[in-house]
């Protein structure tokens, strides 16, 4: 790591005198160290893990390179980074973050792209490999995250088609039931708690082959 003296007179330098290619260093890295972390492509092989927003991921590699050129431009001129500060005013952004450590990933992701706008490609390498194996160990470690899903089924019998659903899914709501009058034929609206990204065509098919005398079934949208 090169002495606070060095680092402190790099950082020092206009940004108007930098040489192309080290700028084009400087924001490079910066998309790609946010990129990894961004993306974490381990998540993979990993199906426990949450599905990360487009947007989300975007968002992230975005605030990376921001992060780079805004360090860049202010330099050591405190008159620039006013007025930086001030044009952001007029910036107004909302994002639905579901996953609070998202959030976390965000601040990262500026302390990664400052570090490259530096020239502190060392703090930037280590930030983002320290960081990366923490957010490894969560995405190892995530439990699968469960959704509710309503459904239709029209059966022969409702009293002998529950019991063998509340046995398959114990935390299943029953919303409506609708029997006819002459028969214990009927339909029943229910709610299920499955694993998030489960595929709804196999859970019908499994809930046809555990049910007695499904007619039909059908995942209601919304």
């Amino acid at each position: 790591m090169p002495p606070p003296d060095a680092l402190t007179q790099a950082t020092s330098v206009s940004p108007h005198v930098l040489p192309v290619l080290d700028v084009l260093l400087r924001f490079g890295l910066s998309l790609l160290l946010g990129a990894v972390l961004a993306y974490r492509p381990w998540r993979r092989w990993m199906p426990n893990t949450p599905v990360m927003a487009q947007e989300t991921i975007h968002t992230q590699v975005l605030i990376a390179v921001a992060g780079a050129v805004m360090t860049t431009v202010i330099g050591d001129s405190m008159s620039r980074a006013f007025g930086l500060v001030g044009l952001g005013g007029f910036i107004r952004f909302r994002s639905g973050i579901k996953d609070p450590r998202d959030a976390a990933v965000m601040f990262v992701m500026i302390g990664v792209g400052m570090a490259c706008g530096l020239g502190a490609f060392q703090v930037a390498g280590c930030a983002t490999g320290f960081f990366g194996a923490v957010l490894l160990a969560l995405d190892a470690t995530a439990q699968r995250r469960a959704q509710w899903v309503k459904l239709s089924l029209d059966v022969e019998d409702l009293g002998a088609a529950l019991p063998p659903l509340r046995a398959l899914h114990p935390g299943v709501r029953v919303l409506t039931l609708e029997q006819a009058p002459t028969t214990q034929a009927g339909t029943a609206v229910v709610e299920l708690s499955v694993p998030e990204r489960t595929d709804g065509f196999e859970l019908l098919e499994r809930l046809r082959g555990a049910l007695p005398g499904v007619r039909s079934a059908s995942i209601d949208p919304g």
